[in-house]
Order: structure tokens, then sequence, then C-alpha cells
């Protein structure tokens, strides 16, 4: 590459070379791309949650509630993806009542934001489980589950699905589980949850 300006009598010219070829070279187990890598130029690269309102209807406490979400990736000639989740805060009421995030079980190695456990029964709370071809390992069954990150807490988005491939439409069902205590204050609790797509990683 050289650029530059170049003068004479009767011309004035400014010029930017580019490389004459752009291109994977290779030879004795070295690999050398030149130029800028645009395969994926033009191609669309789509990430969608069905449905984008959940309502659990009214709860009665120690009768957990399930609801799903179905999450559809489609990254055509884009090399992979990442997808992560978060969410604003705890489930809450203008009254500024809570339902926290679940535990998943009351021994010393509870569910993180970013490991699944098993979820056992008479633990309250707020949590998810995946299933999918490209869900986070941790999710081993249906059992499994995590509580979200939390923005207001200030916690990174946790990664939920994640691909090398190209040309993919991956789908995964997120199903989100909700119990409460017979303690559990009366209101409407509502929060956001909040998807980031990353392509090609």
């Amino acid at each position: 590459m050289t650029s530059g300006n170049k003068a004479s009598q009767n011309f004035n010219l400014s010029d930017v070379v580019g490389q004459t070829a752009s291109s994977l070279f290779s030879s004795k187990g070295y690999l050398i791309q030149s130029g800028f890598l645009n395969s994926s130029a033009g191609t669309v690269f789509s990430l969608s949650i069905y449905p984008t309102v959940v309502d659990f209807g009214a709860l009665t406490p120690n009768s957990p509630v399930e609801k799903t979400l179905q999450i559809t990736v489609s990254n055509g000639e884009v090399p992979g993806y990442n997808i992560s989740v978060v969410e604003d805060h705890e489930l809450s009421t203008s009254a500024q009542a809570t339902i926290a995030d679940t535990s998943c079980n009351q021994t010393n190695q509870p569910c993180t934001v970013n490991k699944a456990v098993r979820w056992d029964d008479g633990i309250y709370g707020f949590g998810y489980n995946l299933v999918g071809n490209t869900v986070t390992r941790d999710f081993t069954d249906k059992s499994y589950f995590r509580p979200f990150a939390n923005l207001s807490q200030k916690e990174s988005p946790a990664q939920i699905m994640i691909s090398q491939q190209r040309k993919v439409i991956d789908q995964s069902v997120m199903t989100l589980k909700l119990n409460i205590s017979p303690d559990q204050a009366v209101g409407q609790y509502r929060n956001a949850l909040n998807f980031t797509a990353v392509a090609g990683i």
C-alpha cells in the first residue's frame, strides 16, 4: 500500500494505491489473510423472540408457573453468533415489592447467572431454562435453571446461545419459571428482558 502527492509543470496528482490481490495465502504451515474480509456483505442477520409479552396470570403460592419464549437466529453468511440476555431489574411492583431471582436450591452450590443447576421443589423465585442445539452446555436438561443477570445490580448479560457456523437458522425454547411464597405481597409485578445478538465470533 502506498499514497502520496505528485506534481509536474501542468498537473498535480494525489493517489492512494491498495493491494493488487486480496485473498488467503498459505505456505508451509502459515496462513496470511490480506485485505478486508467482507464475505458477509449483503447478508441478513436476524434475531426474533416470540411472544414479546409474557403474562403469568394470577399466581398461587407454592404452585410454580412456566411460560415459554421461542428464540430464532438466522445468520446467513455471517460466521457465527453470540446471544446474551439480561433483565432490567427483578420482578417488582410500583410499590417496590419484589420477587427475587431463584437460587434453585438451598445447598452451597446455588445456580448463578452463568451456571444452571437443578431447581428443587419448594424454592421460590424467577428463573429460566433453555433447550436447543446451540444453548450453553450448563442446561443439562429441562430441570436445570438460572437466575437472570440483573442490570440494576450492574451485572453483565449472560451468554445463552453460541455458534461458529454460517447459513444456519437456529431455534431454542426459553422456559420462564415463577414460584412465589405465601408471604409474597399482592400486586402486578413487571420487568423487561433484554436480548443482545452479536454477529460473527
